[in-house]
């Protein structure tokens, strides 16, 4: 079973898709089930989530005899009103970014690609704290806390999430400091280390890989499933099937370009000795 954030997903596109098998308009179902018309439009774009006594009347109205399928569908609904570990940030930090980590926090696997700096999956606290210095002070502490609780709830679990990494060799050498390079020591001894757990796919995208779809921008690949994915690219979250297949495609292409695993490890101690010797 899908868990809340994938699985109102899910019910949202099964309703879609008993109503179209039916022919039935949504001003007809709508009137039929003495519903607001605006109510039925936003129970099937996911803006409201729908009651269990309200999803019952409409399997019976849409004569849904598949008794697996309803039981199924009422579990996604009842998931559905379950309190998450990131509703606690819901008065400080926004929607849009507690939504797309709801949906981070059920992938089976987490592709992403990042040209400027370190992936918030893989950041110190000291590194985090500088790389969100231009958020107000409770915003900005907030979110350091909010990236390293992400971690610890992906990664700190019985089956931690697989995650690639893909990084553009010149997060390596850019300080998130000014004149203050221990804090990217720090960092890039933080991401060998992490780069030998067994979930985790590490690899450095050279200077010299050429063009690749990166070049547009860090973006994010979610994975739940066969079949079943989603984009994070430019701060929106994207279902359109040929966009995640792209970008999905397109971070298989850009792993090939990428050093080896083994050998994005040896670089990134490299550069942190250089680092050390000034």
């Amino acid at each position: 079973m899908s868990g809340p954030i994938v699985g109102k997903r899910r019910l949202r596109a099964e309703l879609r898709r008993l109503r179209r098998e039916r022919e039935l308009t949504q001003d007809l179902v709508a009137a039929e089930m003495e519903w607001s018309l605006s109510k039925l439009i936003r129970i099937e774009n996911g803006t409201v989530a729908i009651s269990v006594s309200d999803l019952r009347s409409l399997l019976a109205y849409y004569r849904l005899h598949d008794t697996q399928l309803v039981d199924d569908l009422l579990e996604l609904a009842r998931a559905a009103k379950r309190r998450m570990w990131w509703d606690e940030y819901r008065a400080t930090l926004p929607g849009p970014l507690l939504t797309y980590v709801g949906f981070e926090a059920e992938a089976v696997f987490v592709g992403t690609f990042e040209p400027m700096q370190f992936p918030e999956l893989m950041q110190t606290r000291r590194y985090a704290t500088a790389t969100t210095a231009e958020q107000r002070a409770g915003d900005h502490e907030q979110r350091v806390e909010f990236r390293l609780r992400r971690q610890s709830e992906l990664f700190e679990r019985d089956q931690p999430s697989k995650f690639q990494a893909l990084i553009d060799e010149s997060v390596l050498r850019r300080l998130p400091l000014h004149d203050d390079e221990a804090v990217l020591v720090d960092q890039i001894e933080h991401a060998v280390e992490f780069a030998h757990r067994e979930y985790t796919d590490v690899r450095i995208v050279p200077f010299n890989a050429g063009y690749h779809v990166g070049w547009d921008g860090a973006f994010t690949v979610l994975e739940f499933g066969a079949d079943d994915g989603m984009l994070h690219k430019g701060g929106q979250l994207i279902e359109e099937p040929e966009m995640i297949a792209q970008h999905a495609e397109g971070l298989r292409r850009l792993a090939a370009k990428a050093l080896p695993h083994e050998a994005s490890i040896d670089l990134m101690r490299q550069v942190a000795a250089e680092l050390k010797r000034g």
